[in-house]
């Protein structure tokens, strides 16, 4: 049960992180890659790694978006995959609260 709880809390924390990027990302597309570049330093390989959990859900999502898409349609798919990460988020929150209190 205590591997149960430590993964639905990880993944609430790492969903909240790319839900707060791809607000973001709504703001501005140049400022979510601004962002992006600024926290991975694109030339350190091992960052990207590093930050992908936190920032490349997000990232990959808002680039395909923004590539495929005009600005309006992008923004409006970047608003349903932000109520997709919130209603992901209030889950596992809710799991991490329930598997917390069962022990």
């Amino acid at each position: 049960m205590q591997f149960l709880t430590i993964a639905c809390g990880v993944i609430a924390v790492l969903l909240t992180f790319n839900l707060f990027f791809s607000l973001l990302y709504l703001v501005s597309r140049s400022a979510g890659t601004g962002f992006y570049h600024w926290a991975t330093h694109e030339d350190l390989e091992i960052l990207v790694l590093l930050s992908f959990p936190f920032f490349g859900l997000t990232q990959y999502v808002a680039s395909r978006c923004y590539d495929r898409f005009n600005w309006f349609k992008a923004r409006g798919l970047l608003v349903l995959f932000s109520v997709l990460l919130i209603l992901l988020d209030l889950g596992f929150f809710i799991s991490f609260i329930y598997f917390s209190e069962s022990t």
